[in-house]
Protein backbone atom coordinates (compact mmCIF):
# COMPACT_ATOMS: atom_id res chain seq x y z
CA UNK A 1 0.00 0.00 0.00
CA UNK A 2 1.46 3.45 -0.73
CA UNK A 3 2.04 6.20 2.07
CA UNK A 4 -1.07 8.29 1.85
CA UNK A 5 -1.98 11.55 3.93
CA UNK A 6 -5.05 10.54 6.07
CA UNK A 7 -5.43 14.37 8.27
CA UNK A 8 -5.15 17.81 7.27
CA UNK A 9 -5.16 20.75 9.99
CA UNK A 10 -3.93 24.07 10.03
CA UNK A 11 -2.04 25.56 13.38
CA UNK A 12 0.07 28.23 14.23
CA UNK A 13 3.19 26.75 15.41
CA UNK A 14 4.47 30.44 16.51
CA UNK A 15 6.46 30.04 12.95
CA UNK A 16 2.89 31.86 11.03
CA UNK A 17 0.24 29.71 10.18
CA UNK A 18 0.73 26.42 7.99
CA UNK A 19 -1.14 23.41 6.63
CA UNK A 20 -0.12 20.31 8.83
CA UNK A 21 -0.60 16.97 7.32
CA UNK A 22 -0.73 13.39 8.76
CA UNK A 23 -0.30 9.79 7.52
CA UNK A 24 1.59 6.64 6.85
CA UNK A 25 4.11 8.57 5.14
CA UNK A 26 7.81 8.58 6.28
CA UNK A 27 8.91 12.03 3.66
CA UNK A 28 7.78 15.18 2.50
CA UNK A 29 9.05 17.16 -0.14
CA UNK A 30 12.14 14.73 -0.74
CA UNK A 31 13.00 15.25 3.30
CA UNK A 32 12.73 12.81 6.18
CA UNK A 33 8.92 13.62 7.97
CA UNK A 34 7.95 10.73 10.19
CA UNK A 35 4.24 10.29 9.56
CA UNK A 36 3.62 14.27 10.07
CA UNK A 37 4.95 17.24 8.37
CA UNK A 38 4.31 21.35 8.04
CA UNK A 39 4.19 23.64 4.45
CA UNK A 40 4.00 26.68 5.01
CA UNK A 41 3.20 27.32 1.44
CA UNK A 42 6.76 27.11 -0.07
CA UNK A 43 8.64 23.94 1.47
CA UNK A 44 8.06 21.07 4.04
CA UNK A 45 9.33 20.70 7.21
CA UNK A 46 9.38 18.09 9.85
CA UNK A 47 7.70 17.90 13.04
CA UNK A 48 10.76 16.81 15.29
CA UNK A 49 11.46 13.17 14.77
CA UNK A 50 7.44 12.62 14.13
CA UNK A 51 5.86 9.37 15.52
CA UNK A 52 6.60 5.82 14.65
CA UNK A 53 3.27 5.16 12.88
CA UNK A 54 0.05 6.23 11.08
CA UNK A 55 -1.49 9.51 11.93
CA UNK A 56 -4.95 9.35 11.15
CA UNK A 57 -6.67 12.86 12.70
CA UNK A 58 -5.52 16.45 13.56
CA UNK A 59 -6.83 18.88 15.20
CA UNK A 60 -5.43 22.14 16.56
CA UNK A 61 -7.48 22.81 20.68
CA UNK A 62 -5.80 25.05 23.88
CA UNK A 63 -5.74 22.39 26.95
CA UNK A 64 -5.41 25.87 29.32
CA UNK A 65 -1.58 25.62 27.71
CA UNK A 66 -1.61 27.30 25.05
CA UNK A 67 -3.03 26.57 21.35
CA UNK A 68 -0.82 23.42 20.09
CA UNK A 69 -2.00 20.18 17.33
CA UNK A 70 -3.24 17.31 18.78
CA UNK A 71 -2.40 14.25 16.78
CA UNK A 72 -4.41 10.83 16.95
CA UNK A 73 -3.66 7.69 15.38
CA UNK A 74 -2.02 4.23 15.64
CA UNK A 75 1.34 5.33 17.08
CA UNK A 76 2.94 4.83 20.55
CA UNK A 77 5.99 7.26 20.43
CA UNK A 78 6.07 10.81 19.27
CA UNK A 79 9.57 12.73 19.54
CA UNK A 80 10.79 10.15 21.22
CA UNK A 81 8.59 10.13 23.91
CA UNK A 82 6.16 7.02 24.97
CA UNK A 83 2.51 7.95 24.53
CA UNK A 84 -0.85 6.54 23.60
CA UNK A 85 -2.14 7.13 20.49
CA UNK A 86 -2.44 10.59 21.23
CA UNK A 87 0.21 12.95 21.37
CA UNK A 88 0.64 17.12 20.76
CA UNK A 89 3.09 19.24 19.52
CA UNK A 90 3.38 22.81 20.74
CA UNK A 91 6.05 23.82 17.61
CA UNK A 92 9.03 22.60 19.53
CA UNK A 93 7.99 19.06 21.50
CA UNK A 94 5.69 16.35 21.79
CA UNK A 95 3.99 15.54 24.46
CA UNK A 96 1.13 13.61 25.80
CA UNK A 97 -2.20 15.30 27.10
CA UNK A 98 -3.36 13.08 29.28
CA UNK A 99 -2.94 9.31 29.73
CA UNK A 100 -5.69 7.66 27.31
CA UNK A 101 -4.62 3.85 28.85
CA UNK A 102 -3.30 1.22 27.26
CA UNK A 103 -4.88 -1.73 25.82
CA UNK A 104 -7.59 -1.67 24.69
CA UNK A 105 -6.96 1.64 23.58
CA UNK A 106 -6.07 0.64 19.72
CA UNK A 107 -6.74 3.46 17.35
CA UNK A 108 -7.57 7.31 17.80
CA UNK A 109 -9.74 8.08 14.38
CA UNK A 110 -11.21 11.19 15.16
CA UNK A 111 -10.56 14.38 17.41
CA UNK A 112 -12.41 17.57 18.20
CA UNK A 113 -12.06 20.61 20.06
CA UNK A 114 -15.38 22.09 21.40
CA UNK A 115 -16.98 24.40 24.45
CA UNK A 116 -20.07 22.80 25.62
CA UNK A 117 -20.69 25.88 28.17
CA UNK A 118 -17.96 24.26 30.64
CA UNK A 119 -15.17 25.23 28.78
CA UNK A 120 -12.77 24.23 26.29
CA UNK A 121 -12.52 20.40 25.89
CA UNK A 122 -10.55 18.16 23.42
CA UNK A 123 -12.84 15.15 22.12
CA UNK A 124 -11.16 12.04 21.18
CA UNK A 125 -13.12 8.81 19.63
CA UNK A 126 -11.65 5.44 17.80
CA UNK A 127 -11.47 2.16 18.40
CA UNK A 128 -10.77 1.67 22.56
CA UNK A 129 -13.29 0.63 25.25
CA UNK A 130 -11.66 2.17 28.57
CA UNK A 131 -8.75 4.20 30.23
CA UNK A 132 -6.96 4.05 33.15
CA UNK A 133 -8.54 7.29 34.15
CA UNK A 134 -12.29 6.17 33.37
CA UNK A 135 -14.59 3.45 31.50
CA UNK A 136 -15.68 5.37 28.59
CA UNK A 137 -16.60 3.70 25.06
CA UNK A 138 -15.53 5.05 22.12
CA UNK A 139 -15.34 8.70 23.54
CA UNK A 140 -14.37 10.66 26.03
CA UNK A 141 -13.56 14.28 26.54
CA UNK A 142 -9.91 15.92 28.14
CA UNK A 143 -10.25 19.50 30.04
CA UNK A 144 -6.82 19.73 30.35
CA UNK A 145 -6.83 18.01 34.11
CA UNK A 146 -8.80 15.04 33.49
CA UNK A 147 -10.92 12.79 31.50
CA UNK A 148 -14.67 12.70 31.25
CA UNK A 149 -16.98 10.27 29.56
CA UNK A 150 -19.54 12.00 27.04
CA UNK A 151 -22.66 10.36 28.30
CA UNK A 152 -22.78 6.32 28.19
CA UNK A 153 -20.74 6.36 24.68
CA UNK A 154 -21.14 4.95 21.64
CA UNK A 155 -21.40 1.18 20.87
CA UNK A 156 -19.41 1.35 18.07
CA UNK A 157 -16.53 3.51 16.49
CA UNK A 158 -16.72 6.94 15.43
CA UNK A 159 -15.07 8.53 12.19
CA UNK A 160 -16.10 12.11 12.07
CA UNK A 161 -16.76 15.29 14.40
CA UNK A 162 -18.73 18.64 13.62
CA UNK A 163 -20.00 21.68 14.80
CA UNK A 164 -23.46 22.75 13.78
CA UNK A 165 -26.59 24.29 14.87
CA UNK A 166 -30.00 22.97 14.00
CA UNK A 167 -31.72 25.53 15.83
CA UNK A 168 -31.29 24.04 19.60
CA UNK A 169 -27.75 25.46 20.09
CA UNK A 170 -24.40 25.03 18.81
CA UNK A 171 -23.99 21.04 19.68
CA UNK A 172 -21.37 18.31 18.79
CA UNK A 173 -22.45 16.12 15.96
CA UNK A 174 -20.79 13.07 15.50
CA UNK A 175 -20.92 10.36 12.63
CA UNK A 176 -19.43 6.84 12.33
CA UNK A 177 -20.50 2.98 12.68
CA UNK A 178 -22.14 2.97 15.71
CA UNK A 179 -26.22 2.11 16.32
CA UNK A 180 -26.68 3.97 19.94
CA UNK A 181 -25.44 5.58 23.42
CA UNK A 182 -27.14 4.16 26.14
CA UNK A 183 -30.67 3.91 25.65
CA UNK A 184 -30.61 6.49 22.47
CA UNK A 185 -30.69 4.86 18.81
CA UNK A 186 -28.63 7.01 16.81
CA UNK A 187 -28.25 5.25 13.80
CA UNK A 188 -24.43 5.94 12.74
CA UNK A 189 -24.96 9.79 13.65
CA UNK A 190 -26.31 12.05 16.83
CA UNK A 191 -25.64 14.97 18.62
CA UNK A 192 -24.14 15.85 21.83
CA UNK A 193 -25.39 18.79 24.00
CA UNK A 194 -23.06 18.74 26.27
CA UNK A 195 -25.65 17.38 28.35
CA UNK A 196 -26.94 14.25 26.31
CA UNK A 197 -27.06 12.29 22.94
CA UNK A 198 -29.96 12.80 20.60
CA UNK A 199 -30.61 11.13 17.31
CA UNK A 200 -31.10 13.04 13.86
CA UNK A 201 -34.52 11.76 12.58
CA UNK A 202 -33.18 7.99 12.70
CA UNK A 203 -29.95 8.61 11.62
CA UNK A 204 -28.82 6.64 8.27
CA UNK A 205 -29.16 2.83 7.31
CA UNK A 206 -25.02 2.58 7.31
CA UNK A 207 -22.10 4.38 8.01
CA UNK A 208 -21.02 7.61 8.24
CA UNK A 209 -17.13 8.63 7.24
CA UNK A 210 -17.50 12.48 6.83
CA UNK A 211 -19.11 15.54 8.72
CA UNK A 212 -19.42 18.82 6.87
CA UNK A 213 -20.96 22.26 7.67
CA UNK A 214 -21.86 24.29 4.68
CA UNK A 215 -24.10 26.83 2.96
CA UNK A 216 -25.74 26.63 -0.16
CA UNK A 217 -27.52 29.48 -0.06
CA UNK A 218 -30.47 28.20 1.78
CA UNK A 219 -29.15 28.43 5.18
CA UNK A 220 -26.04 26.60 7.02
CA UNK A 221 -26.71 22.96 6.92
CA UNK A 222 -24.96 19.98 7.76
CA UNK A 223 -23.63 17.39 5.37
CA UNK A 224 -22.61 14.00 5.87
CA UNK A 225 -20.90 11.50 3.73
CA UNK A 226 -20.45 7.63 4.37
CA UNK A 227 -21.49 4.18 3.47
CA UNK A 228 -25.57 4.23 2.92
CA UNK A 229 -28.33 4.77 0.80
CA UNK A 230 -30.94 5.84 3.11
CA UNK A 231 -31.28 9.38 5.63
CA UNK A 232 -34.07 9.49 8.15
CA UNK A 233 -36.06 7.12 5.86
CA UNK A 234 -35.06 9.27 2.68
CA UNK A 235 -33.66 8.15 -0.18
CA UNK A 236 -29.83 9.41 -0.02
CA UNK A 237 -26.94 7.78 -1.71
CA UNK A 238 -23.79 8.24 0.21
CA UNK A 239 -24.69 11.63 1.10
CA UNK A 240 -27.02 13.91 2.82
CA UNK A 241 -27.88 17.19 4.20
CA UNK A 242 -29.30 17.56 7.74
CA UNK A 243 -30.97 21.14 8.39
CA UNK A 244 -32.14 20.41 12.18
CA UNK A 245 -36.05 20.43 11.14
Amino acid sequence: VSPFVAALAVFDDGNGVALHAGGTFTSAGGIPASRIARWNGASWSALGSGVNDSVVSLVTHDDGGGAALHVGGRFTSAGGTAVEQLAKWDGTAWSAPGDMGGPPLILVSALASFDDGGGARLVAAGWFVDSRVILTSRIASWDGASWTTLGRGLDDAVRAFAWFDDGGGTALHVGGSFFSAGETTLNGIGRWDGAGWSSLAGGVNGDVEALAVYDDGNGAALYAGGDFTSAGGAAASGIARWDGV
